[in-house]
């Protein structure tokens, strides 16, 4: 990771605040995974949000104005806001949609267009699935009912950039790994390192208590956990590219060496108090990059285990298998993997851990390319998987899906479920794909196969159910969508589930 002291949209310099002098950008990056275009804005504009009346600046202020203000009212809120209740994470989320929008030339630009027009013009329609027609919702990635994957929305041109490193935000690694830095955070950062004798009653020593564990940083337990489960989260996230899932795993791997390392970590700590109360100057940014340097230079973590260790590894993954427990198995397993590449058993327990750490349909491409490189290694030693032809054929369907190669996918998917008819994600696969297409009938008949395997396949239901709409088959389009509301529960209704389907 590098960092810039110039605006990565037009290399003038930042101020302390760091704010471009010049156009007063900041990089995309700052709103995280926040997308913004034409139907979001008019959706905004049509509900009557006032952007400037929610940031508190004059329509007319500068760029460079509303980003030192959008600044100060973001850091009002934690950095990870999944703990926020739900009335102040509403508000997180229109402050961080008035601060993208208005601190984007193009976008601030079409919002004041449409507010003039009154968005009559502008119609917020429902993007669906290009493979099964469904609603696709704002923030998914892929289809909830087949995994096709988010069709590519043009965007309008934007300044700053989308990619390169933040203009002002050096990276937060307890962030990074969703970890609160309670022990930094007390009135004077000053931590607990005794219960005081006030404390007398269970009550007031259980108190006590939880300070004193509040005041101490995180324990390298809780680091390694934190940066696997994040790099086990990139592992199954569709739509990214190699280099740019490469360069999210090697941000964890250094925010988690330098967390766990009592050296390392209070090194970085005083660049983290540095940065939230707005001190983090030249000389910060150069320490840092001497930190993040030296961990480069004495990581390990990219060295093959030993074999032994490889072996307790694969234990360890097949007991998690065991538990029902596949995503927790896959980062022992990925070890394992290393350490014995001539072990078809390891290979074989990463494919059972891959495809059952979530609905094939879901998984992305990197995940898949794994999981059919593993299968192709267990046969090339000699012991091939059982099931291995067929869900090597599954795995061939859903890639070529995701390169929007529809045919080669329906044929894959097809041999798949030749080879193993009780593969219900096949059957799955296949009824998306021949729905996208407008074959009704077949759809319908390819999800009455996956529920013959399993009579909750909730995904299977709901595109029989759309087929059936398509057919102009209402009542057997309720009769599939009130088994879906019977597997949601008491608060779910035939009525949400038709609403939900027909966008």
């Amino acid at each position: 990771m590098t960092f810039t002291h110039s605006c990565p949209s037009c290399s003038a310099p930042l101020d302390d605040d760091g704010v471009c002098t010049a156009c007063g950008a900041l990089s995309r990056g700052f709103f995280g995974d926040l997308d913004l275009g034409t139907p979001q804005i008019a959706a905004a504009v049509t509900r009557g949000l006032d952007f400037y009346r929610l940031l508190d600046v004059d329509r007319h202020a500068t760029i460079h104005t509303i980003a030192r203000r959008y600044r100060r009212l973001r850091v009002l809120f934690p950095d990870d806001p999944s703990s926020l209740a739900p009335e102040p994470a509403r508000k997180l989320a229109l402050l961080e949609m008035a601060g993208r929008v208005l601190t984007d030339p193009a976008l601030r630009t079409q919002y004041d267009t449409l507010r003039a027009t009154g968005a009559s013009d502008v119609q917020a329609g429902v993007l669906r699935c290009t493979a099964c027609g469904a609603p696709l919702r704002t923030d998914a990635p892929r289809c909830a009912y087949c995994g096709t994957p988010r069709p590519v929305e043009p965007l309008p041109p934007a300044a700053p950039p989308e990619s390169g490193p933040l203009a002002a935000e050096p990276a937060d690694y307890y962030a990074l790994l969703g970890l609160a830095p309670a022990h930094l955070m007390g009135s004077e950062n000053r931590p607990v390192t005794h219960v005081s004798n006030r404390f007398r009653g269970s009550h007031q020593m259980a108190e006590a208590a939880a300070m004193l564990r509040a005041s101490q940083p995180p324990t390298p337990e809780e680091v390694d956990a934190a940066s696997y489960a994040r790099q086990r989260e990139l592992l199954l996230t569709p739509g990214l590219a190699p280099e740019e899932r490469d360069a999210c795993v090697t941000d964890l791997e250094i925010a988690r060496l330098v967390l766990r390392d009592d050296r390392l970590r209070d090194r970085y700590d005083s660049f983290w108090r540095a940065l939230r109360h707005g001190r983090f100057e030249r000389g910060h940014f150069e320490g840092l990059r001497a930190l993040i340097d030296e961990v480069r230079e004495s990581d390990t973590a990219s060295t093959v285990p030993p074999v032994a260790e490889g072996a307790a590894l694969l234990q360890q993954g097949l007991g998690l298998l065991a538990a029902g427990l596949p995503r927790e198995a896959l980062q022992s397993l990925q070890h394992a993997r290393a350490a014995l590449p001539q072990s078809a058993e390891v290979h074989a327990a990463f494919v059972r851990a891959t495809l059952a750490s979530a609905d094939p349909l879901d998984l992305g491409a990197h995940a898949l390319r794994q999981a059919l490189a593993a299968i192709e290694a267990a046969e090339h030693l000699g012991a091939p998987l059982p099931d291995g032809p067929a869900l090597a054929a599954l795995c061939r369907g859903l890639l070529a899906r995701d390169a929007a190669d529809r045919r080669s996918a329906e044929a894959a998917c097809l041999t798949a479920t030749q080879l193993d008819p009780s593969l219900g994600a096949a059957w799955r696969a296949l009824a998306a794909l021949t729905l996208g297409r407008g074959a009704v009938e077949e759809a319908a008949s390819h999800c009455h196969r996956a529920l013959a395997i399993d009579p909750r396949d909730e995904r299977a239901l709901l595109m029989l159910a759309g087929a059936c709409l398509r057919a102009q088959r209402p009542a057997e389009a309720r009769v599939a969508a009130e088994r879906v509301a019977a597997l949601r529960g008491p608060e779910a209704s035939a009525d949400d589930v038709l609403s939900e389907i027909g966008g």
